[in-house]
């Protein structure tokens, strides 16, 4: 009788993890691939730009600039997402990474985590982005 005790408890949380899948954009006029980026250094965690710098050479002098987003923390205090936040389906932080020609958005990238964004996260989401834009199927 604990088996079957144990084995629904394991079926339950391993059928009920949620996993979030990203939210991407490209612009269909960008030229791929692409050959080079420009980090946006400003405004989120230096150990997330750090972990980035070890992806990528980013050059100082491309015309593409590459920003990383993120917040961690996330509360929400509206009762329209009570059952959400109760059921913990709520999410914790996210990652954005966009990528910009002036001030038109060429590429991005968006997910929602359950958990606090880490370097793990960064690197996923810059892997999508070299799929997508570095390394493209069909172009080698």
């Amino acid at each position: 009788m604990k088996i079957y005790l144990y084995l629904f408890i394991l079926i339950f949380f391993v059928a009920c993890e949620e996993k979030t899948v990203p939210k991407v954009t490209v612009d269909s006029k960008l030229q791929l691939p692409i050959t080079c980026m420009k980090l946006n250094d400003l405004g989120d965690e230096d150990r997330l730009l750090n972990s980035l710098n070890k992806l990528y050479p980013f050059t100082d002098d491309c015309p593409l600039t590459l920003t990383l987003s993120s917040k961690k923390d996330i509360v929400c205090n509206s009762t329209n997402n009570i059952m959400s936040k109760n059921m913990g389906k709520f999410p914790r932080s996210f990652l954005k990474l966009e990528l910009r020609q002036g001030m038109g958005l060429k590429y991005s990238y968006y997910i929602d985590l359950y958990s606090n964004v880490d370097e793990d996260d960064v690197e996923n989401g810059f892997e999508r982005l070299k799929e997508d834009l570095i390394k493209p199927k069909g172009t080698e």
